[in-house]
């Protein structure tokens, strides 16, 4: 039994994917064809809703794709622009998305309108007409050149309006070659985004909205909009009226007296672009997903739902008692709900500031970040609640008791009494360096700070005790003991003996194999290390002899311009890490959980989908099959059967460990399919 433990042991995992909580990245436009909602993300790519039976959409299928900004739909073909491509895609069955083609443009294209059988796509060079009657493979028809950039595209037949930076141009594709009808340069005209209905173009642009008359394109401007506090950027126009989407909300307008304003609301983010379906508006809203505004009367919109993915952006994270808080430069606090870790579920949200750093005692937590540090009630998750704040621009924050260590940008190193969250107090401070960015741990009265190295600050009386990792480029510390373990840049890992704080020793710099890292936490004898291409951990038992036992790489694939290939490999960082209960919560572009088992012998029932085996073998991953074949070859029958059945009864599987993988939608409860796992590698890690 003791000889099979062993084998296990060699060839174990450390690192096993439980679930992720999607982000939607950043919408930026969206289109609605009958109960259907096609959402463009740059980031996530399309995501599609059905909204036939509820202001909040109900999510049917994501097709992963980086750099969607623009799409238009045609009949059972959503068509986008990347690059110097356009991509035609089948949405038949809108729950399974199909790619039909990539068909090169001649130059670089930023947005696209589809009318009867023509796409008519806009960028550096001018506009650029394709025949899509067979979407699977358009042909280039006529093309309007010109010196200037355009931005936004819009058809009424074939009376073609586009508009850029400073320009609006109106083109006849009826003609061949297409001719120019109009042209008038506006200063400051920035067009986000524009709309045909009828006889008329509407532009939503940096001052105001625009409309023009295609019947009478010589002289463009034929009125416009001013007065709006931001900036216009998505424009719709449905029964007369204008809905409009921008830096100060949503907007309605009489659409034939322009200046006539009908309502207002506020909605919680910059509106990109929007749609109008029945009495129903969708707001594209970067990064906080769709917002759904009723707009039955219209003055008096009123915001009813919405699609509200997490943020994507979060600094740090931190995990306790069921809970994991995740802040960042959006959402100054997100909550999730972490008590089942193969489904998590974000409950709560603060939107009061920017945080890049985050803390929590008991049901309080501490947002660091910007010119302030919030403290925030978080006994009712659902509803974060802000109980004082102080005035600092704050960069790293870790509490203790009702102390507060505080890193700031320019003034130094600060000791904060927050007993009396509304009037919280300078206990001490150490002048420190000018930092533009920073992480810490305070451990047994010694705080260390991470900056361009590692500082041992004594908190008793703020003093520098030493230093370490100057030019590493350290980016997260993790303490044990009188060990501590510093994720770097040059070799992933350095490990130090601090018991003489004033002169740290180093033990170990760098592990082979292991990437540059950004954060660091130990488990059990095994750092795991968060990276730029996923997750590591190493066996730091012996910290001199460090050792790369698990890999998990975040492989997206994306699309390339040319037809049939896909490809190109983005690289996500992952920002912090926090471990929880033997879980570990990754910030990666929204919120990745991972089930750690690094204590005892684990047997893998069967591999989760997105999960296999690097290509090529490591030496200890030979080694250990070598070995345990001849050992196992060596031994009696009797002895062999005897394995067997000790295996049978001691080996462990993943569904002992965390359950049995459950299913929801007819889908894997198991979500990270982008995570490709590269066992044991020590030597071919890509």
């Amino acid at each position: 039994m003791s000889l099979l433990l062993l084998c296990t042991w060699i060839g174990a995992t450390s690192i096993i994917p439980l679930s992720s909580l999607e982000t939607a990245g950043y919408i930026q436009d969206v289109k609605v064809v009958g109960d259907i909602l096609y959402a463009a993300s740059n980031t996530s790519g399309l995501i599609i809703f059905d909204v036939s039976t509820s202001p909040k959409p109900r999510k049917l299928a994501t097709f992963s794709m980086h750099g969607m900004t623009s799409i238009d739909v045609a009949g059972q073909t959503l068509y986008t622009v990347k690059g110097t491509s356009i991509i035609a895609i089948d949405v038949t069955d809108p729950e399974a998305p199909v790619l039909l083609s990539v068909t090169k443009t001649r130059n670089s294209v930023t947005s696209i309108t589809v009318e009867s059988q023509w796409a008519y796509v806009v960028g550096d060079g001018g506009v650029t007409a394709f025949d899509v009657r067979n979407p699977s493979k358009p042909i280039e028809g006529g093309t309007f050149s010109s010196f200037n950039v355009y931005t936004s595209v819009s058809s009424l037949g074939s009376t073609v309006m586009i508009c850029g930076t400073e320009v609006i141009t109106v083109v006849n594709f009826g003609v061949t070659p297409p001719a120019h009808l109009g042209r008038q340069y506006i200063h400051s005209l920035n067009c986000h985004s524009s709309s045909g209905v009828e006889d008329t173009f509407y532009i939503a642009g940096r001052r105001g909205v625009y409309t023009i008359s295609a019947i009478s394109p010589h002289d463009p401007v034929e009125r416009f909009t001013r007065g709006f506090t931001g900036t216009m950027r998505g424009i719709d126009v449905l029964r007369g009226s204008a809905f409009v989407a921008g830096t100060d909300g949503f907007h309605t307008l009489n659409a034939t007296e322009m200046d006539l304003r009908v309502g207002h609301i506020m909605t919680p983010m910059h509106g990109w672009q929007v749609r109008v379906r029945e009495d129903m508006a969708y707001v594209a809203e970067g990064p906080k997903g769709v917002q759904v505004v009723d707009i039955s009367n219209i003055s008096n919109p009123t915001l009813v739902g919405g699609y509200n993915p997490i943020s994507a952006d979060s600094r740090d994270i931190f995990a306790q008692g069921g809970y994991a808080y995740l802040s960042g430069p959006v959402a100054s606090l997100q909550v999730v709900d972490i008590s089942n870790p193969k489904k998590p579920l974000l409950v709560g949200r603060l939107y009061d500031g920017t945080g890049s750093s985050v803390h929590a005692v008991g049901a309080t937590v501490y947002v660091a970040g910007g010119t302030q540090l919030m403290v925030i009630d978080v006994s009712v998750p659902s509803r974060p609640v802000v109980l004082g704040r102080r005035s600092v621009k704050c960069a790293a924050v870790h509490v203790v008791g009702t102390t507060a260590y505080v890193v700031t940008l320019r003034d130094g190193f600060q000791i904060l009494d927050v007993s009396s969250p509304s009037s919280i107090k300078l206990v001490n401070y150490l002048p420190f360096d000018y930092l533009l960015k920073a992480a810490l741990l305070v451990s047994n009265n010694i705080a260390y700070v991470v900056s361009d190295r590692l500082t041992l600050i004594n908190v008793q009386e703020p003093t520098v005790l030493g230093t370490a990792c100057k030019g590493s480029t350290p980016s997260g510390v993790d303490v044990v003991g009188t060990t501590a373990y510093v994720a770097v840049q040059d070799g992933g890992l350095q490990v130090l003996d601090v018991s003489d704080p004033l002169q740290p020793a180093v033990l170990a710099s760098g592990c082979k194999g292991c990437k540059a890292a950004t954060d660091v936490k130990v488990h059990n004898g095994t750092a795991y290390l968060t990276t730029k291409q996923g997750m590591q951990a190493v066996d730091v038992n012996k910290p001199r002899a460090l050792r790369l036992v698990d890999t998990f790489l975040n492989k997206e694939r994306d699309l390339k311009g040319e037809e049939g290939e896909e490809e190109e490999e983005e690289e996500e960082e992952a920002t912090t890490l926090s471990i929880s209960d033997g879980v570990a919560y990754v910030s990666r572009n929204g919120l990745h959980v991972f089930g750690l088992v690094d204590s005892y012998p684990f047997v893998p029932e069967e591999e989760p989908e997105g999960k296999s085996s690097g290509e090529g073998s490591t030496t200890l991953a030979v080694v250990s099959l070598v070995g345990c074949s001849i050992l196992l070859t060596a031994a009696t029958v009797l002895l062999v059967r005897r394995l067997r059945a000790a295996g049978g009864e001691d080996g462990v599987g993943a569904s002992d460990v965390f359950g049995a993988p459950q299913e929801a939608d007819g889908r894997e409860a198991l979500e990270c399919s982008t995570m490709k796992h590269s066992d044991q590698s020590s030597e071919n890690i890509e």
